[in-house]
């Protein structure tokens, strides 16, 4: 029986090319998002002889959906990692980013990280990824980590968030690089760029084993795609916010937010051919996004949650013909 939830299911970025259809899914759309819709309109997958449909499933269903084969590849890469070490028959094959695409928005009156000193700050969930990185950055400036209260926040929207800010519920909160934008707009202030801290691959997508295993030449055709799409919003960010305008609702933005959205959002990947993590990298998600979260001290090899082979291997195709 399959476990795929229609009631979730959004479908996105329909392409008309016709080609082997691929199903790749993702949490949100968003413009950490953006390389799919620009693969699709730039050719990027037809070039591979694939036509994808990008649909968005939220929470665990993503990795339900993937296991029980309703789609091809998802986005759930922390939770599909900790799902692998489970027994789950999944492995993250690729990385967007080389770091975390979080900033940290405050009120208007936090003119710096150490006026939240004695102040509420609010994360994901208390103990998480994200209440870890807040603890480094105010201690690397010397606020206590002890010194300010995490306000858990799992489910919060940008409306929320802003909201919460301007009326002092909390004073600062981690959010994407288009969220910082629209907070400025309304008088708050991004006082870091979260992933400045140290090298943390962020949004990686999952595979099945058994493509993995028996269909390696089908995943490095769409690891191609994703790769060209992501350089592409690097260095081309005025056409990736064009085509972000026409394929992400955003509500009511301005294409030079959009643009400057991106580029923030284009800080955290890497030079040359994005998509697989470096060595410091790699370490930094076996600690924060496996061991961490389901409480394990001993260490556990990154090939039990990762297969990224045929990503290095995509990368070396690539680099020699740039």
């Amino acid at each position: 029986m399959k476990i795929f939830v229609l009631l979730v299911l959004v479908v996105l970025f329909p392409s008309n090319a016709a080609a082997e259809r691929v199903r790749t899914a993702i949490p949100r759309a968003t413009l950490n998002y953006l390389s799919l819709p620009v693969a699709e309109v730039k050719g990027f997958f037809r070039d591979q002889g694939l036509e994808n449909e990008t649909i968005v499933i939220p929470g665990t269903t993503a990795i339900a959906a993937i296991v029980s084969g309703d789609v091809d590849y998802s986005g759930a890469g922390g939770s599909g990692m900790r799902a692998a070490l489970r027994g789950a028959p999944i492995k993250a094959i690729m990385f967007q980013t080389e770091k975390v695409t979080w900033y940290l928005l405050a009120a208007a009156d936090i003119q710096k990280i150490t006026d939240l000193k004695g102040k509420r700050v609010a994360v994901g969930t208390v103990g998480d990824t994200q209440d870890a990185l807040i603890t480094m950055l105010v201690e690397r400036e010397g606020v206590s980590g002890r010194d300010i209260t995490r306000v858990a926040m799992p489910s919060r929207n940008t409306t929320n968030t802003i909201l919460s800010l301007k009326t002092g519920a909390f004073s600062a909160a981690v959010v994407n690089a288009d969220e910082s934008l629209l907070g400025e707009r309304e008088g708050l202030r991004t006082l870091a760029f979260i992933g400045d801290l140290f090298p943390y691959p962020f949004q990686g997508f999952v595979a099945p084993d058994k493509t993995i295993a028996e269909r390696p030449n089908d995943i490095k055709r769409w690891l191609r795609a994703m790769a060209r799409a992501l350089m592409f919003i690097r260095e081309r960010p005025e056409e990736a916010a064009d085509i972000a305008m026409r394929k992400i609702p955003m509500g009511n933005v301005t294409r030079p937010m959009v643009i400057e959205g991106i580029r923030r959002f284009a800080k955290a990947i890497p030079e040359g051919v994005p998509g697989l993590p470096s060595a410091q990298g790699i370490k930094t998600l076996m600690e924060f996004d496996v061991k961490a979260p389901l409480k394990i001290k001993e260490d556990v090899a990154p090939e039990k949650v990762m297969s990224l082979r045929l990503m290095r291997e995509v990368k070396e195709e690539l680099e020699s013909k740039r």
